[in-house]
């Protein structure tokens, strides 16, 4: 079926939903889940997709589906264009180069064509999105559509300035928009505040599990096995492929967050009765500091491990100077991008417990990383925004998603062997930001290289169903928000002193004292309360 064939009627598709493989669950029985600030009961019905059967189910596992071919008749989910003809501003952010300009782009083109609005992206780097954000706010510029950014008092922020999405959104009203009631209940926490929503949240979840790659093929050729069940095995085997001479570290970077799973330190916060208790304070950090240290003073981390970008760490990982590297789930597709060696294979390291004793324990990502709110200067076009937002979410075998992906056959991406594979222009065309606006929950379809959706499909289905969860993802803290950065600044700076041997792994215990009474306590007690509030 072409892009141009005949369409779905929007009535048809809201009305038929069935016909769609949209299917209605009720939220009975199924307990309050936390929200920004509590308030369970608005929270939007759940209506999961099933249009498209994956060729990996993950439902049993909690972890996305994986597709090995991208259907070869996608759906047409959305007939008519959710636009109202309007411009559509959009506040977001981007972790890719900024692409070209609308007058030279025709993926951007053709995306205002079928959106049928004008849309506007105002992107910046990620890593500068707070301060952009705070100054928008500042000058009362905010966009028709934007990503809250982390300012203080956002729930003062939301109630002023953006819709309260309650009416539309709560319970069984999102089945207007199904692709948004397609979104896991979870990932709802962060947007719900005072028991009203505030916005349409970015889905992750298990997709952005921290985990170790390495480069399976570079393993082969120095004899070692990476399947390591113990710290021991681990620490040989980066002795065993790291060789100077050659300019090859072990690691692309300090591994801090894997070899805590070894220890099974609890994800951000763990829960001891009423009280919520960091991670910080786990009793196995020092030992933890002393492996890190060890990594580092054997010379198996590269020595730029802690200068430059975490593009700086794909790169060491694609070329091959650093067999090695810690990173989440999702950044598997950059990196069959970033290769430079076409026999390169990636396979993942499940941590040992350090003792080799049984399996260590990853720490799951959060259900969403942020939400985009609309201004009350849109309110008047509400349905028109949440019509877009919906669009945006259409999911993974929707002809929609394959052109939000991938633009145009011929122009943006071809087709090998039945996938699309983008295209030079089309990897500089599409990267509107778009996934930082709204999304469909992850897939896990790889079709840069056969093989690799199967690997890492089987790779979350052994380590994620074990994860340690954070209790309080999503949740909101005002003192975090407030004092958070610079706390976890000063954090992770005796945290590189410690590996690096400026400092004493001694110094690690006054640290963490001056974390607490410098906002860590407080922040756990607002945690604890958010949490409290949500059962």
């Amino acid at each position: 079926m072409s892009l141009d064939d005949a369409r779905l009627s929007r009535r048809a598709l809201l009305g038929g939903a069935a016909a769609l493989g949209l299917v209605a669950c009720s939220n009975e029985g199924r307990g309050g889940l936390p929200g920004g600030n509590g308030g369970g009961g608005a929270r939007p019905a759940y209506m999961r997709y099933t249009g498209v059967k994956p060729d990996l189910p993950g439902a049993e596992y909690n972890i996305p589906n994986a597709f090995i071919r991208y259907p070869a008749n996608p759906v047409e989910a959305i007939r008519k264009p959710p636009g109202d003809g309007k411009p559509i501003d959009v506040l977001t952010y981007t972790n890719t180069p900024i692409p070209p300009k609308v007058e030279q782009n025709s993926f951007w083109q053709e995306f205002n064509r079928r959106v049928g609005s004008p849309v506007t992206v105002n992107l910046t780097p990620s890593v500068d999105y707070n301060q952009k954000f705070a100054t928008v706010v500042a000058g009362d510029r905010l966009s028709d559509i934007f990503l809250v950014g982390a300012v203080p008092q956002v729930p003062q922020l939301l109630a002023a300035k953006a819709v309260d999405l309650t009416p539309h959104l709560s319970g069984d009203a999102v089945k207007k928009y199904p692709f948004l009631a397609n979104l896991p209940e979870t990932a709802w926490n962060p947007c719900i505040f005072n028991g009203r929503i505030f916005g349409v949240p970015i889905p992750r979840g298990a997709i952005s599990s921290q985990t170790m790659y390495s480069r399976a093929d570079i393993l082969e050729k120095v004899g070692v096995d990476g399947n390591v069940k113990s710290l021991d095995e681990f620490l040989e085997l980066c002795k065993a492929v790291t060789d100077k001479r050659q300019n090859r570290f072990a690691l692309a970077g300090a591994p801090t967050q894997w070899v805590r799973n070894m220890y099974d330190v609890p994800n951000n916060w763990s829960e001891q009765g009423k009280t919520l208790v960091s991670n910080l304070e786990h009793e196995a950090q020092e030992e933890v500091f002393e492996v890190l240290r060890k990594l580092w003073s054997s010379g198996y981390i590269h020595p730029d491990a802690f200068s430059g970008q975490n593009q700086d760490l794909k790169v060491r990982f694609g070329n091959g100077s650093s067999p090695l590297v810690q990173d989440t789930y999702s950044a598997w597709p950059s990196y069959l991008q970033t290769a430079v060696d076409p026999a390169m294979q990636i396979a993942i390291m499940t941590p040992p417990k350090h003792d080799g004793s049984g399996p260590g324990r990853l720490w799951r990502g959060a259900p969403a990383i942020g939400f985009a709110a609309i201004s009350k200067k849109a309110a008047g076009r509400v349905e028109t925004m949440l019509a877009y937002l919906n669009f945006l979410a259409a999911p993974f075998g929707t002809q929609e998603y394959l052109f939000r992906k991938y633009g145009l056959p011929g122009q943006h991406h071809k087709v090998v062997d039945g996938n699309p594979v983008l295209t030079e222009k089309g990897f500089s065309e599409v990267q509107l930001g778009l996934m930082y606006t709204a999304d469909a929950p992850w897939t896990i379809f790889l079709p840069e290289k056969p093989g690799n959706a199967e690997a890492a499909f089987t790779a979350m289905k052994q380590t994620c169903p074990t994860a340690f969860t954070d209790p309080v993802a999503g949740m909101y803290s005002e003192t975090n928000v407030r004092k958070g950065p610079q706390l976890t600044a000063d954090i992770t700076q005796i945290t590189n002193d410690i590996i690096q041997g400026r400092k004493p792994v001694s110094a690690w215990a006054a640290a963490v004292k001056k974390w607490k009474s410098g906002g860590g306590d407080k922040i756990a007690e607002e945690f604890a309360q958010a949490l409290a509030s949500s059962r």
